[in-house]
C-alpha cells in the first residue's frame, strides 16, 4: 500500500487508483464502487470546463471580422469563482443597443425652448429696413438679420427663414433663403413691392418667421405686424427697425378693419354705436368683392338679447355706412353687457357668411375693452376707433374663457329693460 500512494491533485490517477482498490478489495460493495466512479468522473468534467478551449483556426478567421472592441471577449464561467460574470454578460448584451433615455435632452430643450416663447408672447426679434423709392414707385423691405430665434428641432437648433407681405395684398409675397441650424441668421436680402406712395397709409407690413422642415409641415416661430409704415420716418432715406417677434402657431389672416363710434348717455339711457366704415375686407365673392353688412347684438353672459343690421353695401372690399344702432340700457347694467359686432357678406343663395367679428364691453379684451371704458369716462361724446376684424371662432373661445368669471357677478338684466325705440 506504502507503494501506491494516491495522488490527489491528479484526478485521473485518483480515479485509477480507486479502480485498482476496488479490484483488490472484495469487502468494498459494488454499489459505493460505482457511486464513487461516478463522483470522480464528474469532478474531472467540471475541472475541464473551468479551462478554455484552444481557439481552431476556423475561429482565428472568424475574429478577424469581429470589431476591434470585441477581440479581448473571452468566454465566461458563471460559476461562483466569478461573481462578476452576470454583470459582464449584461453589459456586453447592452452593447449596439439604442438608449432612449440619451436622446430625451434634445427633445426636452426644444419643446422647453418653443413654451418659453408662448409663455414670454416674444420669440427673438429680428432687425429690417424701409426705404421707398419714388422713381419706381416701390416700397424697399431689406430683410437683415434676426436674433434669439427658439430652437424647434431637436438638435437644438432652427432652420430659419422669413415670409414677407405687404396687406391686404396676399397674394403677393417674398421669403428669404433658409439658413440651417441657426437661431441667430444673416439674412441680407431685399426685396421691392410696386405700390403708389399714397397707398402706404393703408398698408401693413407682415413678417412671418419659419422653421424649415424637409419631411413635415414647417413650424411658425412668429410673426411681425407694422400697422404704420410711417411709424419710424417718412420713408424717404433708410432706416433700420429692430421688432419683437410676436409667437404664433399659424399665420393672422388679414380680415379687414372696421370703425365705430360709441357714445352713452346716462340720463337717458341710452347707448349709440354708429357704424362709420370699413376697410381692406377680405373678398368673399368670386368676383374679387363682397356683399357687406355689419349686424351688431346686444349680449350679456353668452346670451343674446337684441340684434340689429345696417344696410347692404354691394360689391365692395372698402363700404362707408355712417349709420346709428341704439340700445336703450340702464346705467347700473353697463358692466353686465357687450356688444358683439359682425360683419358679414351677403349671399342671394345660400347662407350669409362671416367675415370678420369683434367685441366690446367691461369684459373684452385689448382695445375692445379700452374703447368701452374711453365711452364710459367720458359720458355723451362719440369715441371713434379702428378696430382690426378676428376670426370668430378664435374671438369666441376668448370670449367664454373671459366671461367664466363673470357668471357669478350678477344676472344678466331684463330685456324688457333693454327695449330700443
Amino acid at each position: 500500500m506504502a507503494s501506491d500512494k494516491l495522488n490527489l491533485s491528479d484526478p485521473a490517477s485518483f480515479l485509477e487508483a480507486a479502480v485498482k482498490i476496488s479490484h483488490t478489495s472484495p469487502d468494498i460493495p459494488a454499489e459505493v464502487q460505482l457511486s464513487m466512479k461516478d463522483h470522480f468522473l464528474r469532478r474531472t468534467r467540471m475541472s475541464r470546463q473551468t479551462t478554455e478551449p484552444t481557439s481552431s483556426t476556423r475561429h482565428s478567421s472568424f475574429k478577424k471580422h469581429l470589431p476591434r472592441q470585441m477581440h479581448h471577449v473571452t468566454s465566461l464561467d458563471r460559476g461562483s469563482d466569478f461573481p462578476y460574470a452576470e454583470d459582464q454578460s449584461t453589459s456586453l448584451a447592452s452593447l449596439g443597443r439604442i438608449q432612449p433615455e440619451l436622446y430625451k435632452q434634445s427633445s426636452l430643450d426644444a419643446d422647453e425652448s418653443s413654451k418659453n416663447c408662448a409663455a414670454a408672447k416674444t420669440c427673438g426679434k429680428i432687425n429690417f429696413s424701409l426705404k421707398y423709392d419714388y422713381e419706381s414707385e416701390a416700397l424697399l423691405v431689406n430683410i437683415l438679420k434676426a436674433f434669439d430665434l427658439p430652437a424647434k428641432d431637436l438638435c437644438g437648433s432652427s432652420d430659419p427663414y422669413v415670409k414677407i407681405y405687404l396687406l391686404p395684398d396676399r397674394k403677393r409675397k417674398f421669403q428669404t433663403r433658409v439658413h440651417r441650424k441657426t437661431l441667430n441668421p444673416m439674412f441680407d436680402e431685399s426685396f421691392q413691392f410696386a405700390v403708389p406712395y399714397e397707398e402706404l397709409g393703408s398698408r401693413k407690413l407682415h413678417l412671418s418667421v419659419f422653421d424649415f422642415d424637409r419631411f413635415s409641415r414647417h413650424d411658425m416661430i412668429g410673426e411681425v405686424i407694422l400697422e404704420n409704415l410711417f411709424e419710424v420716418s417718412d420713408l424717404s432715406r433708410e432706416m433700420a427697425i429692430w421688432k419683437d417677434i410676436q409667437y404664433a402657431t399659424s399665420e393672422t389672416v388679414d380680415l379687414g378693419e372696421i370703425m365705430f363710434s360709441l357714445c352713452y348717455l346716462p340720463t337717458a339711457g341710452r347707448l349709440t354705436l354708429t357704424v362709420i366704415k370699413c376697410r381692406n375686407l377680405k373678398a368673399m365673392d368670386i368676383t374679387g368683392y363682397s356683399d357687406p353688412y355689419v349686424k351688431v347684438s346686444l349680449d350679456c353672459d353668452g346670451r343674446r338679447l337684441k340684434k340689429k343690421k345696417t344696410t347692404i353695401k354691394r360689391n365692395t372690399l372698402n363700404p362707408t355706412y355712417n349709420e346709428a344702432i341704439i340700445f336703450d340700457i340702464p346705467p347700473e347694467n353697463m358692466d353686465q353687457v357687450s356688444l358683439h359686432i359682425s360683419v358679414m357678406d351677403y349671399d342671394l343663395v345660400g347662407h350669409n357668411e362671416i367675415i370678420g367679428v369683434n367685441r366690446v364691453g367691461s369684459h373684452a379684451e385689448g382695445l375692445g375693452r379700452d374703447h368701452w371704458n374711453e365711452m364710459l369716462a367720458y359720458p355723451r361724446k362719440p369715441i371713434a376707433h379702428w378696430h382690426s376684424l378676428l376670426e370668430a371662432s378664435k374671438s369666441q373661445k376668448e370670449w367664454k374663457t373671459r366671461t367664466a368669471s363673470f357668471d357669478s357677478q350678477g344676472s344678466c338684466p331684463s330685456p324688457r329693460l333693454l327695449s330700443s325705440p
